[in-house]
């Protein structure tokens, strides 16, 4: 079952309100045929911090909590004396977004006043932690802008004859072993080893992952940058996924060569600063235009090269060692072993659903009700969305929503079913109790129809029902409104629901308004 109880109670009642005077005005323009925006869509907001040794760094507030502190791996690091290492957390809801303190000790302030509970940032608010100061703003990041207009290219072929190449299996005996490597870099490079693994084995899948790690690497090699270049599908070309720089207005100076050499080839790429090299010496043009010392590794994800992870250092900056190379082609190993059990779940969880909807179908087709359950699949989507849960969330719900009926398809598929429904019910959840990756979701599954004030068949309610279950019951009971009155208008159907105790009266509004912005009837939401 989900972990979004109480987490979000605090401010629904804020977000409710927002949707319900959302709907008010749609009512008054009903007669435009272009639907409301959502308010997810409306709002583009960042952080920038203002002074300190990050000053100027930006970040974009997206879909996801972003934390704030003074570990690596928070989404903003601060280094500052009185934060803690995960200090306080913004959190979008509806468009909005949300400031609140970790249990940190020194506390988060936001316009000089003291956080004691969950604080709506508007644009222009001050965050403070110590003496680190952040202002929360409108707009997108320059930092976070990954596309292809941040980076200028460098295709002189000449830099490639001060590259070392290896191919991924004979790293470890490119060398003799050092027998006096300074101990601090071997700490340095455990630690970044421990921080990618840490980052890559997070269970939310996002494409921040990426971003964080390279953040890493930028911070602890250090570099001037770092990139990672995938194979786009369409075009064949290699294109930048995510950047990271050392600072927001440096702009990252590629060599195409090394790139398509390292991902042709299969080989890790290491080139020296071309200023300290003597066979440059005669070669003006490579040395004003500045060459880096590069690292380029292959990202292999599969067995198959889909793309390479491309590090360079400041010109004048002791270049890149093998030592070097050798840790990021470590880094660039777990990164590919990372997206490779990404997408063998992502699969894994494409044939599990079509499996469920197959089921669903042939069921439903024998009670004459085809296409109810995906209905509150899809319901339960939008209302999860809206509320920006997590991924995880979103395929519970949407899982549990597709399932709620099982039970009751089974018995009522059954000609003997009317003497022993209770039993038919019993051995349908037996069922689906013995496909472990249910196991998440079927606890939701039975508390479809329970309600908040406790009247539902197992008389669960309160806060015993968290957010999850408060969606679903909400989901289930509209759905079942909608199937024994088809003609029946959906918004006064809504209005029914938001005036019965026995639901979450916040987030039936919030089912309105993904009634009234049209996304409850997305169809390719499932």
């Amino acid at each position: 079952m989900g972990s979004h109880g109480q987490d979000h109670q605090p401010w629904i009642a804020v977000l409710a309100a927002r949707c319900a005077s959302d709907g008010d005005a749609y009512d008054e323009h009903c007669a435009e045929s272009a639907p409301a925006p959502r308010a997810s869509e409306l709002h583009v907001s960042k952080i920038r911090i203002m002074n300190g040794p990050y000053r100027g760094r930006e970040k974009t507030v997206g879909e996801k909590p972003l934390t704030i502190g003074r570990d690596a791996e928070a989404g903003i690091q601060i280094l500052d004396r009185s934060a803690s290492r995960f200090h306080c957390e913004i959190f979008p809801v509806g468009g909005m977004f949300f400031v609140r303190d970790l249990d940190s000790k020194n506390g988060t302030y936001v316009n000089d006043e003291r956080l004691a509970d969950e604080e709506l940032l508007r644009v222009g608010d001050i965050i403070k932690i110590g003496t680190t100061e952040m202002v929360f703003e409108a707009g997108t990041s320059m930092s976070d802008d990954d596309s292809s207009n941040r980076i200028a290219y460098n295709d002189d072929p000449d830099v490639l004859s001060n590259t070392l190449e290896f191919r991924l299996d004979e790293l470890s005996d490119i060398s003799e072993p050092i027998e006096h490597e300074p101990p601090s870099q071997n700490v340095k490079g455990l630690r970044i080893l421990y921080q990618v693994g840490r980052l890559m084995s997070d269970p939310n899948e996002g494409s921040d992952k990426e971003a964080r790690v390279l953040d890493c690497l930028v911070q602890n090699m250090p570099a001037e940058c770092a990139l990672i270049f995938r194979r786009d599908p369409a075009s064949g070309k290699l294109v930048p996924g995510a950047v990271r720089t050392s600072a927001p207005h440096v702009r990252p100076v590629i060599s195409r060569s090394i790139i398509k050499k390292t991902f042709s080839e299969n080989k890790a790429l290491h080139s020296a600063n071309a200023q300290d090299d003597e066979r440059f010496d005669r070669t003006a043009s490579v040395v004003a235009k500045g060459i880096r010392s590069v690292i380029c590794v292959p990202l292999s994800i599969g067995g198959h090269t889909r793309g390479v992870l491309y590090l360079s250092r400041v010109t004048g900056a002791a270049p890149f060692d093998q030592f070097d190379l050798e840790l990021v082609s470590a880094c660039a190993i777990q990164i590919g072993l990372a997206h490779h059990g990404m997408e063998e779940r992502r699969r894994h969880r494409s044939v599990l659903w079509q499996m469920m909807v197959t089921m669903i179908r042939a069921l439903e087709t024998c009670s004459n009700s085809l296409g109810t359950s995906e209905r509150c699949a899809r319901t339960c989507q939008a209302l999860a969305e809206a509320m920006h849960l997590s991924a995880s969330s979103r395929d519970r719900l949407r899982q549990a929503g597709l399932l709620h009926r099982f039970t009751r398809l089974v018995s009522d598929g059954r000609a003997d079913a009317r003497p022993d429904v209770k039993r038919s019910s019993t051995k349908a959840m037996e069922l689906l109790e013995s496909v472990d990756d249910l196991e998440p979701v079927l606890p939701l599954v039975r508390m479809a129809y329970e309600r908040v004030d406790g009247s539902g068949p197992l008389k669960i309610g309160g806060d015993d029902l968290d957010t999850e279950a408060r969606i679903l019951a909400v989901a289930t009971a509209f759905e079942e409104k909608i199937v024994n009155d088809a003609g029946a208008d959906p918004n006064a159907i809504i209005e029914v629901l938001i005036a019965d105790d026995g639901f979450d009266r916040n987030v039936a509004r919030l089912l309105q308004g993904c009634h009234l912005d049209g996304s409850l009837y997305k169809k390719d939401a499932l």
